[in-house]
């Protein structure tokens, strides 16, 4: 008897810890921010020729040979958990060693570029990150491509994304494997038959698919407000920074000398930032025509951003300069520092962004802390950014602690749909309880 009196004195206080955290109120929670608005986008090529229209370049046609080049390396990369452009013969669904060996491999003649993206959400995100990664971003940005193949390979948990470039007239010369004549200078190893030459007029001829005299980037409302990761790392003491921003000179057009590259918000310079050219590249894989600036910190989501980029070309002092803003994400959102507490209601996808404290502070590991009678659910969209979604009671908290030692607390203002008042249903439990209690007590 004695054991049952202690059971239920134990359902007693934790029916009255429950009726206490449900009346409990914070009158300090951060509320949400609404996302922007804007054109969205299920084709990822559609998508990407929506970028390199914005800046004056050709449209990119499908190639469906480039798109079982792409499948093979997408289910490569997945299946056997590496990150890497090369592939080893020892390893399963081997293609070719380079992209263009795999392209080779399934039927096309010519050299290729390639794009790889790892664990995205979809297609549209993993060309946001491609775009924000500098050295990507230079490829689906170049003047000489006009053909892409794709493809994803992998699960709902996350899928890998391969894009391989081209270029048109070159795979139509090599296809018909009929070398130049005449006289002048020749260049071979440019198709799969290496054997193969093409004269160096019609080399460059066939390379010349763009007049526009540079490209800059970001240059549109739909800007990704930061980079987190790109191998080889551009900025490998840093672990996340503001989406860098670019301008790439056509290599037909004049040498160039930068003189200054700046960017503005509400009309000031910001002064955290650090440019990259050929000469300090990490990786020297900048040319002497591209330029990259990089803002220390995240951009803002939704604020305006003035580009001015000096130089001097042919003995000329000249100007570019251009504005771009930076997107949301898609979902109501917040932005948070250690410690906040956050508003939310109940059964909704919230977007949550950790404002990082430097360059180098960012969460991988999310740990969850909540009451056994909510659900939550939760998905990691990219650094620093997760969103989540809470089944529960009015008042109930859910605690999120990072791997960096970041503490947020997400308070719901309201019940569930469909769940009875969490003080109602405890006052009943409570008052059966000390009924039957006492009854025992009495016996």
């Amino acid at each position: 008897m004695q054991k049952r009196v202690q059971k239920y004195k134990f359902i007693f206080l934790f029916l009255i810890a429950i009726l206490f955290s449900s009346c409990k109120e914070d009158k300090n929670l951060k509320t949400p921010l609404e996302p922007t608005s804007g054109v969205t986008y299920t084709d990822p090529i559609s998508y990407l020729n929506s970028i390199r229209m914005t800046s004056n370049l050709n449209i990119l046609s499908k190639n469906e040979i480039l798109s079982i080049s792409a499948l093979n390396h997408a289910k490569y990369t997945y299946e056997n958990k590496i990150e890497s452009h090369d592939e080893s013969p020892n390893l399963a669904f081997f293609t070719g060693q380079t992209p263009k060996d795999r392209a080779f491999y399934v039927g096309y003649n010519s050299q290729i570029s390639e794009n790889l993206s790892i664990n995205n959400i979809d297609a549209i995100n993993s060309i946001d990150n491609l775009m924000s990664a500098i050295y990507h971003r230079f490829g689906f940005l170049d003047f000489s491509i006009d053909e892409i193949g794709w493809a994803e390979y992998g699960d709902d948990k996350g899928k890998n994304y391969v894009y391989n470039m081209g270029n048109s007239k070159f795979e139509n010369f090599c296809k018909n494997r009929i070398s130049d004549k005449g006289y002048g200078k020749f260049y071979t190893n440019i198709c799969k038959d290496v054997k193969i030459s093409i004269h160096e007029d019609k080399f460059k001829y066939y390379k010349i698919l763009n007049l526009t005299p540079y490209i800059v980037y970001p240059n549109s409302n739909n800007t990704k407000a930061f980079f987190s990761r790109e191998i080889p790392d551009p900025m490998p003491d840093c672990k996340i920074t503001a989406n860098p921003v670019s301008i790439e000179f056509n290599k037909f057009k004049s040498q160039i000398k930068m003189v200054s590259f700046e960017i503005f918000e509400d009309g000031k310079k910001l002064e955290n930032t650090r440019i990259l050219t050929k000469s300090n590249d990490p990786n020297l894989l900048l040319n002497d025509f591209q330029f990259a600036l990089f803002y220390l910190k995240p951009f803002k989501f939704n604020q305006k951003y003035n580009v001015l980029f000096k130089y001097i070309q042919d003995k000329e002092k000249k100007e570019i300069s251009w504005d771009f803003t930076t997107k949301t994400p898609k979902n109501n959102y917040f932005v948070v520092k250690n410690g906040d507490s956050l508003a939310l209601k109940p059964d909704v996808w919230y977007d949550i962004f950790i404002q990082p404290n430097d360059c180098n502070d960012v969460s991988n590991l999310y740990n969850f802390s909540y009451n056994p009678i909510q659900k939550v659910e939760f998905k990691s969209i990219d650094t620093n950014l997760i969103s989540i979604k809470i089944n529960g009671y009015k008042n109930f908290t859910t605690k999120i602690k990072t791997d960096n030692n970041k503490i947020i607390n997400l308070v719901l203002t309201q019940n569930s749909k469909g769940k009875i008042d969490i003080k109602i249903l405890a006052s009943i439990f409570l008052g059966a309880i000390l009924l039957i209690y006492f009854i025992l007590k009495k016996r």
